[in-house]
């Protein structure tokens, strides 16, 4: 079968989510209780692929395939990195044009990685709907519209940014999983904001950046250090956090912006500024000046991030009490195993537990977007795919709960 080949009349039996989820919550009980020999009975009553879920916002093509309790079938991303190297960043028409090419590959090898034969089966299809680049969106949005209707499958809009936060409740990601209300550090490329989640759909923004992403930030400084990196490590952040391995952050001293306000706002230009004037007074930075540059540059960008962190801390507990136990960090920069010490120390002096989840999550995926579709069906949201639109701008506070067909159709 192919993607596009016409529906199978042929479906297996399967235990109904209500009897799963009873199930599943049992195991569990038993496993907190150190009984662990018992979750073997989990994989004797593994469920059909369910959902599909596909990202196209910026510039990873990403689409992954879920059972009805979030457990991974599939996933499969495919970057841009050679693109992006060759003209110095994400140019929209150009990755918008990769995503074209690439996704009716990336779905299939979703497919046949999940052992489906086609999409019919499959109870559902999310999308990524926005925040991100138009080009990019239209995309992933026209595809998810194309199955949809071609196959009668119920279609949901995904919010980006609802995806990153809900990406650490993916069953076995993480060594412990979230539970509500808990507070986001949500830092990556396009974004920087520290968010509490109430519930599912229920998000309040203690604060954002003013002006650039910490993730833009990084890939900057990669960019006029002319940093280089193989295959694997491209990548503007990664190649600043190896080279500031290497460095010693004492040498160069950037000052912190923000410090002296009393609130969770970010900034970032200034550090941007900062370094370009520093690199324009060195002329042609040594291989060790490079270092010590990334050093000092990280430590400055990582201290910002914790010292606004600390003070959701506290503004979360005043608002929420006691119950506010969790620290998610999520976004493609919470990968920067400084930034994670860092967050694992303050996590501890504030009574919290810090939870990151693994890299290849961290980054654009498939598999969040399929996440968090699955939790707005499994609480009755469906939206209509003819009239569905994307939304560049689309803020965690414009969410409908789920239930709702989503506002921004």
């Amino acid at each position: 079968m192919t993607l596009f080949s016409q529906p199978s009349r042929l479906h297996r039996p399967r235990m109904s989510y209500w009897q799963n989820r009873m199930l599943r919550s049992r195991i569990a009980i038993l496993a907190r209780n150190g009984a662990r020999k018992w979750l073997f009975l989990r994989r004797s009553f593994a469920s059909d692929p369910f959902i599909l879920g596909i990202e196209t916002s910026c510039d990873d093509t990403g689409v992954a395939i879920l059972d009805e309790h979030g457990d991974i079938c599939s996933n499969i991303v495919s970057s841009q990195w050679e693109l992006q190297a060759k003209w110095k960043g994400v140019v929209p028409a150009l990755a918008a044009r990769a995503h074209e090419t690439n996704l009716p590959h990336v779905i299939q090898a979703a497919i046949e990685q999940s052992n489906m034969n086609d999409v019919h089966h499959l109870r559902a299809i999310a999308v990524t709907s926005g925040p991100g680049l138009s080009p990019c969106l239209d995309v992933g949005l026209s595809m998810a519209k194309q199955l949809c209707l071609a196959h009668s499958i119920p279609f949901i809009k995904v919010n980006h940014l609802e995806a990153h936060i809900l990406v650490a409740m993916l069953p076995n990601l993480c060594e412990e999983i979230p539970l509500f209300p808990f507070l986001v550090l949500l830092v990556s490329g396009g974004h920087c904001c520290l968010v509490l989640a109430k519930n599912f759909g229920e998000y309040q923004v203690l604060g954002s950046t003013l002006d650039d992403s910490v993730g833009e930030a990084f890939d900057k400084v990669a960019r006029l250090l002319q940093l280089s990196g193989d295959k694997d490590v491209m990548h503007g952040g990664k190649l600043v956090e190896t080279m500031a391995l290497q460095g010693d952050p004492s040498v160069f001293r950037f000052t912190e912006p923000m410090r002296h306000r009393a609130d969770c706002d970010f900034s970032y230009s200034g550090i941007k500024s900062a370094m370009l004037r520093r690199v324009q007074q060195l002329g042609e930075p040594t291989a060790d000046q490079r270092a010590d540059l990334c050093a000092a540059f990280q430590q400055a960008a990582v201290n910002q991030l914790v010292t606004k962190t600390e003070r959701a801390c506290l503004w979360g507990k005043e608002l929420l009490g006691p119950s506010l136990r969790h620290l998610v960090v999520c976004g493609g920069v919470a990968s920067n195993q400084y930034l994670f010490r860092r967050i694992e120390v303050l996590a501890e002096t504030q009574n919290m537990i810090a939870i990151v989840p693994p890299a290849r999550y961290c980054t654009d995926n498939g598999a969040m977007i399929a996440f968090a579709g699955l939790q707005r069906y499994h609480r009755g949201t469906r939206d209509q795919p003819v009239d569905a639109r994307y939304d560049p701008r689309w803020r965690l506070q414009d969410l409908t709960p789920p239930g709702f067909a989503s506002s921004h159709s």
